[in-house]
């Protein structure tokens, strides 16, 4: 028997199982279920029998948490643009930012925290700006926009196109497919703003993902992203129906192991290529909060069955070495991507990277150990995804962590217990997904509608060809 099959156990049994003790709650004669079994087949509904990980209405604290999350939204949002700023106060955004407001707006409409018209206005700004903004050399989104003027601005947040993320684009391909299925009737907007794209630019010819930096005059492009980041952003392009295969395969990798956890290593030699390849876990957990670690287009409801087999192994390796170190070094572990407050400003808390168990790692490759966080984005991510007594207690450490009127901070020190107050729209959005993820289970489960792009595909003078969506 695989690990998988030893961590997942077989959905077969389950059902049969359900079967039994719902025969058995059943009362003999006249088939009434009294509260006290009512209550006690709702939790049974939403245990683990039913669903992988916590599953369940939102307690009254658990609301709060959301309302915190969203609140970051509603502070950084431009009324003009539409466009959510990626960092607290700090106003420029990415393509994955945009991901990340979508997501947050899904999430807050979903558990009623916005209206009707509130929802209509934010997300029609949005599709106003994907349909109107100006393009990297007319063909891609650039990699960062200005949240107030909307124009295109380098990493220093001055005006200025500097290159596209293919990553970054693939988490945003994503939710705009996700609302497609959810929300039909702006689908129209959606097609006709990702059909201004040239994918030929994003995607090579055998799948693989790629960005292009342009610096001092001069543009390269090459791969985008490393083991998990690239398996991830994946997903959107096949949503689309892209070949994105090669960007699927978690190849090439090595394997490695720690307190006797086997595990998956990129394979990439940073420096050969100068890109770092720390091993981040939230990748590989996001595919289990979005997608339950299914095949793109999986509608399966089925939570103890994963088609995408491998993302859903490595995912529960990384969470289990994140248990091992506290058990075994005495070190609360939860592991993720982060803004800093201060220099180096934003740090990869990896599993593995360099060479080394639990570094912290910055863009430029070097290590910044003391400044590991115990990450709230982490920490919810796994709180949702692993209902275990290791998750309620980091929790206990995170909770405390946010500014009601503000947002969750990125984490706390592991070396020092301190706080890291830095605000984000990626660790904000992260805590919105897993409080949606406890209520309804895998994100993206309603079916795919048409809409322009079915259109636009039977017209033959306008039929959009390889380097757009099939």
């Amino acid at each position: 028997m695989t690990n998988l099959a030893r961590i997942y156990g077989s959905a077969c049994r389950l059902r049969i199982i359900a079967a039994v003790v719902v025969s058995a709650l059943i009362v003999s004669g006249c088939g009434v279920i009294s509260k006290n079994t009512s209550d006690g087949w709702q939790r049974f509904r939403n245990s683990s029998l039913f669903w992988f990980g916590r599953h369940g209405d939102l307690t009254e604290t658990e609301y709060g948490w959301a309302q915190t999350a969203w609140q970051y939204s509603v502070n950084n949002t431009d009324p003009n643009t539409g466009l959510v700023a990626g960092i607290d106060r700090y106003p420029t955004a990415s393509m994955a930012n945009i991901a990340e407001a979508l997501a947050s707006l899904h999430v807050a409409y979903q558990l009623e925290m916005v209206d009707d018209l509130n929802f209509d206005g934010r997300l029609s700004a949005l599709l106003h700006f994907l349909n109107s903004m100006d393009l990297f050399d007319n063909k891609v989104p650039n990699r960062n926009y200005h949240t107030q003027t909307g124009k295109m601005v380098t990493l220093t947040g001055e005006p200025g196109q500097i290159g596209w993320s293919g990553l970054d684009i693939g988490r945003l391909l994503i939710w705009l497919n996700l609302y497609k299925r959810f929300y039909p009737a702006y689908g129209e907007y959606i097609d006709k703003a990702i059909l201004r794209w040239d994918f030929c630019t994003l995607l090579a010819t055998d799948g693989t993902i790629q960005s292009g930096r342009l610096s001092n005059g001069q543009l390269t492009v090459r791969q985008d992203g490393r083991l998990g980041f690239e398996e991830y952003a994946a997903y959107g392009y096949a949503l689309w129906g892209f070949n994105s295969s090669k960007a699927q395969l978690l190849l090439p990798y090595q394997v490695f192991n720690l307190y006797d956890i086997p595990f998956l290593v990129d394979g990439h030699d940073p420096r050969v290529d100068g890109v770092p390849n720390p091993l981040v876990p939230t990748s590989f957990w996001l595919a289990g909060i979005e997608f339950n670690w299914d095949l793109a287009n999986d509608n399966d409801d089925d939570h103890h069955h994963h088609s995408a087999p491998d993302l859903a192994q490595q995912a529960a390796q990384l969470y289990a070495l994140q248990q091992a170190r506290f058990e075994q070094d005495a070190l609360h572990t939860a592991r993720a991507e982060h803004i800093l407050s201060s220099a180096p400003w934003f740090l990869y808390d990896a599993v593995w990277g360099h060479g080394s168990a639990f570094p912290s790692i910055a863009d430029d490759g070097s290590f910044h150990d003391q400044l590991a966080l115990v990450s709230t984005k982490a920490t919810f991510l796994m709180w949702a995804l692993w209902d275990t007594p290791y998750t309620d207690e980091l929790m206990v450490l995170v909770e405390p962590l946010h500014d009601p009127q503000r947002g969750w901070f990125e984490g706390r020190y592991e070396r020092s217990a301190g706080y890291e107050k830095a605000i984000s729209l990626a660790t904000n959005a992260a805590v919105l997904k897993s409080l949606l993820y406890k209520v309804q289970g895998k994100l993206m489960h309603q079916p795919y509608p048409s809409a322009r792009l079915e259109v636009v595909r039977n017209n033959e003078f306008e039929h959009p060809g390889r380097c757009q969506p099939q």
